[in-house]
């Protein structure tokens, strides 16, 4: 009985200290984020950065040490110039083109490679422009409230483009309030400081073709109502002023023909933000267009105009 004692606890003892299994499993590498959105004209602009969180949580660390490179289809253009932030500001790192001024509806590819992550591809194009049919602005008020020192305007914004029927078209629509700051000086008025402020839409007015982008404006997808018609919106805006301080400007709008890949990338980005606003919410797959990695690279082409508030 005895011995049979001594070998029940030597078997006890030897499961106590037994070492968790071993299991030989990849961790897999971290991917790059790369976002780019280029148009005519213009550099391409690449920012490179990696989540320093699984989780997301925190800000990105930019990659400093990347190679970026830029084809047209399969020929080889150029690499991509390291641009460091100035110090003592709030820029972040990019990397640039010096060369390449891109063209409408040429697909263009970056390749994206650095030591502390997968490489990562992307293909994107500028799309043709459109311009606005019309524009007008009607029922301007402008009403001073006196428990908050500011003047409130509103007004009715009326506005229409023609929307290609050769294939499914994506816009977005970006206006900005331009505001000017003044001081009185012996009765005269005095403009110290012009800036833009871009007008928001609410969220509760999305429909499966119209989306409040995150930083302002709508993001829209023609439909087989609307393909090859004229598309034309009707826009309730509002904006406050402060008393003896801020002036109304022109209203600038844009008009940005946009890629599928811009229109459903930010898209789903606006509704997560939206819909992280609300514990009941379902949550949102952002898309993205990066192969190896996340992201964006997307072409866009504006069209501009400005109308004065009477």
């Amino acid at each position: 009985m005895l011995r049979q004692l001594s070998i029940l606890a030597i078997l006890l003892a030897s499961m106590g200290c037994e070492q968790p299994p071993s299991f030989d499993l990849e961790t897999p590498e971290a991917k790059l984020v790369v976002v780019s959105n280029f148009t005519r004209g213009k550099a391409v602009q690449v920012f490179v950065s990696r989540p320093s969180s699984i989780l997301g949580e925190e800000k990105n660390d930019y990659v400093t040490d990347a190679t970026v490179e830029i084809y047209e289809g399969d020929v080889y253009l150029e690499t991509l110039d390291f641009v460091p932030p100035e110090p003592n500001s709030n820029e972040v790192p990019y990397y640039t083109t010096r060369n390449l001024i891109p063209e409408v509806n040429t697909y263009y590819t970056i390749q994206v490679e650095a030591s502390c992550c997968s490489p990562a591809t992307a293909r994107s194009r500028i799309p043709a422009s459109i311009n606005f049919s019309s524009a007008s602005i009607s029922d301007f008020e402008l009403k001073e409230e006196q428990e908050t020192n500011e003047f409130h305007a509103t007004y009715l914004l009326r506005l229409s483009f023609e929307d290609p029927s050769q294939e499914k078209n994506y816009y977005h629509i970006s206006l900005l309030q331009q505001i000017h700051r003044f001081t009185l000086n012996e009765g005269d008025t005095v403009i110290a400081e012009t800036y833009l402020r871009p007008l928001a839409f609410s969220s509760e007015d999305n429909t499966n073709g119209q989306v409040a982008h995150i930083s302002g404006g709508l993001l829209v997808e023609d439909n087989t109502s609307n393909n090859g018609k004229l598309i034309s919106f009707e826009l309730p805006l509002n904006i406050r002023l402060k008393k003896n301080e801020e002036l109304l400007g022109k209203l600038f709008l844009e008009l940005r023909a946009v890629t599928e890949e811009y229109y459903r990338y930010f898209s789903d980005l606006s509704r997560q933000k939206q819909s992280s606003e609300s514990p009941f919410a379902e949550p949102v797959i952002i898309y993205d267009n990066i192969d190896g990695g996340l992201g964006i690279f997307a072409g866009y082409n504006s069209s501009l105009d400005s109308l004065f508030l009477n």
